[in-house]
């Protein structure tokens, strides 16, 4: 049984991705596919894989230094139980930035909706969208609570 190969075009379509971004974590050394000894890339399914899962974590916000460090420590290890802790702390503290950021990112949503439900108060108000034009509208009133609202109204 021999392994498929593909050429680097092949998988940037296969990822939805770019050439440069893959040519770029080869560079930072995340990927290091086969070559031709004319210098062709070449991808096996391991490769494709490994991308797929570099590209989701960049793709979520997570710095290439962590990235590096989740797909490299485990090489650094001498034996499987060293492998177990060093590996489980870098996920631990991977899990940790995701809670963070869903924690972030669910306050956004709040706001964002208490932002929604004031500006829909405003239809078919005749007067202007603002502090000056509008001053005794909910909008104008909830500025300070709802920091969406200072993006959206001034």
């Amino acid at each position: 049984m021999s392994l498929k190969y593909f050429k680097i075009g092949e998988v940037a379509e296969m990822l939805n991705t770019t050439v440069r971004t893959i040519r770029y974590y080869e560079e930072e050394g995340l990927l290091l596919p086969n070559r031709t000894d004319g210098g062709t890339r070449l991808y096996s399914e391991h490769h494709v894989a490994r991308l797929k899962a570099i590209l989701q974590l960049a793709d979520n916000g997570f710095s290439l230094d962590v990235i590096g460090l989740i797909g490299s420590t485990r090489e650094t290890c001498s034996t499987g139980d060293e492998s177990s802790k060093k590996v489980t702390e870098v996920i631990d503290s991977a899990i940790s930035e995701i809670e963070e950021k869903i924690s972030h990112l669910n306050t956004l949503k709040s706001d964002l909706k208490a932002s929604r439900k004031l500006v829909a108060k405003c239809k078919g108000c005749s007067k202007k969208p603002s502090s000056k034009g509008c001053p005794e509208c909910q909008v104008n009133q909830n500025l300070g609570k709802i920091e969406a609202l200072n993006l959206i109204w001034e």
